[in-house]
């Protein structure tokens, strides 16, 4: 091998080691870059995943400012106004008909129903409102209902007025706003019905139903997983979407889901109606009556017709009230002052029928307390210009009792509803209340005399429970019959013996006020 042979492996050997190199440096630096991207990328999605996102109807939106809340006890509050917005609701400030302006109290209307809430309240209600022929996920919508038809719902958590602003509880917005709403760290997911509704529609589809109720009612129905279906022959049933089958037959004429109690009200061929639970169990069987409606969820009573009579049951089927009435509840339009809840549950106590054109009040135990011949004093006047006798039908705990007036011979006296007796006698020519500059006062007259209620209360020892409702001390209750019945008798001194001469009021009678 020659010296020029030599140089030239030498430089073709160096140039192979410079190659070599150069390789691995790339590789090195191809390796580096990689890692530095999987780096990069880890830190982006770790960015991402700790960036808030809100997606609605599987679509991101713009987080508004002061969307939600943490409250002190770690709950998450959502702003009112915002998820209305997202969800089709129209919101309003004031109180739902009480036509005012306040900022912690407002409604909300989407085309089937209006939602009303108040700051600081454990309940809300919903009012069936629909004009027209809506749609909803493409289903011709009706009402089972009419128009004004309400629920009173239970809340999980008070609603509350922070910065001017109302919020209500993650959890309650889901049966306030009827959505479905997957609520984690830094992601919020939020389905509104026609979503869930439109998915619905495609499983039970499937299942091989041709048919989906189209009740507002029912639809709803589909937010806790079931669906009222059909099979095209005019019988329904229930599908259960969790877990994926038939959850009641389909054998019944018609089915009505009440969203605040999640009951299915189930009618047969008969025209008789009954009620199943959501885990299937029949809570009253389709057997007797032809008609069935919540008459309060709380204490789980139900007014029932039969025979073209109304009368009340409880949950488990027991009679409170046989169905042997004209009517339950009262028409409260003309009591504009009173704020009743339910109508037909005074007090949460005090159940009001009318029978044969005389009026009673039974208790929660099925007994008849009062009879008479009317409820409530109804002024001449249809006016509420401040400073003018307003009608009334009940005196509410501010003034001293739970009480309700009472009508005998037209003469007015105060039931309590809270001892069950008659501690007012019915002497007084009007039971009647003036509010002025925002103060409600309630007063009644006997000869030309005006008697400030709770004053009256105070003097005689009639006052049983303070402005919440809540039970006094033991000394002010009246419990003993001794003491109420005298009571009774220095509060009569006041009246004209010829007046209440007709006025039985003992603790050991059924009736308190008796028919002639």
């Amino acid at each position: 091998m020659n010296l020029e042979e030599s140089d030239l492996y030498k430089e073709k050997l160096e140039k192979n080691n410079r190659h070599r190199k150069s390789v691995m440096l790339s590789i090195v630096l191809c390796a580096i870059l990689i890692v530095f991207l999987f780096i990069l990328i880890a830190i982006l999605k770790y960015q991402d995943s700790i960036t808030e996102k809100l997606f609605i109807n599987g679509t991101q939106v713009t987080i508004p400012k002061d969307f939600y809340k943490t409250m002190d006890d770690g709950s998450i509050y959502v702003n009112v106004r915002h998820m209305s917005s997202f969800l089709g609701y129209t919101y309003t400030k004031g109180e739902y008909n009480k036509f005012n302006e306040d900022e912690d109290s407002c409604y909300l209307q989407n085309d089937f129903e209006i939602v009303s809430i108040s700051a600081n309240s454990d309940k809300y209600k919903k009012y069936i409102q629909v004009d027209g022929t809506p749609t909803l996920a493409e289903i011709p919508v009706t009402m089972k209902n009419e128009n004004g038809y309400n629920e009173t719902f239970s809340l999980n958590k008070p609603i509350k007025f922070v910065d001017e602003k109302l919020y209500i509880s993650v959890e309650d917005a889901q049966e306030i706003l009827n959505a479905q709403i997957d609520w984690k760290e830094y992601r919020y997911k939020i389905y509104s019905l026609e979503y869930i509704v439109n998915n619905a529609k495609k499983i039970v589809g499937k299942a091989g139903y041709s048919e989906m109720s189209g009740y507002y009612e029912n639809l709803k129905s589909v937010l806790y997983g079931y669906v009222v279906v059909g099979n095209g022959n005019k019988l329904y049933g229930v599908y259960s979407l969790v877990e994926d089958k038939e959850f009641i037959s389909i054998k019944y004429d018609d089915i009505k889901f009440v969203q605040n109690v999640k009951e299915f009200y189930v009618t047969v061929a008969n025209g008789t109606m009954g009620i199943l639970a959501s885990d299937g169990s029949t809570i009253i069987a389709p057997s007797e009556y032809e008609d069935i409606s919540l008459l309060d969820d709380e204490k789980q009573l139900y007014l029932v017709k039969k025979d073209g009579e109304y009368g009340v049951v409880n949950r488990t089927g027991k009679t409170i009230i046989h169905a042997e009435n004209d009517e339950i509840g009262l028409d409260i339009s003309k009591f504009e002052i009173d704020e009743i809840e339910n109508n037909s549950l005074i007090f949460s106590n005090s159940i009001p029928i009318k029978n044969d054109k005389k009026y009673g009040i039974y208790n929660l135990e099925g007994d008849l307390k009062i009879l008479c011949d009317g409820l409530g004093y109804q002024t001449a006047s249809s006016t509420t210009t401040s400073g003018n006798e307003e009608s009334i039908l009940t005196i509410p705990p501010s003034v001293g009792i739970k009480g309700i007036v009472i009508n005998f011979n037209d003469l007015y006296g105060i039931y309590d509803t809270t001892t069950e007796n008659l501690i007012i006698p019915c002497s007084f020519e009007k039971i009647y209340a003036i509010k002025k500059f925002g103060q409600i006062t309630y007063y009644m007259d006997l000869g030309g005399e005006q008697y400030n209620i709770a004053e009256y209360l105070k003097e005689n020892k009639l006052n049983n429970v303070d402005e919440n409702g809540e039970l006094l001390d033991k000394e002010k209750e009246i419990t003993d019959t001794n003491e109420n019945e005298k009571n009774l008798e220095e509060s009569s001194n006041i009246a004209n013996e010829n007046t209440i001469k007709n006025v039985t009021n003992t603790n050991n009678n059924r009736i308190a006020v008796p028919v002639e």
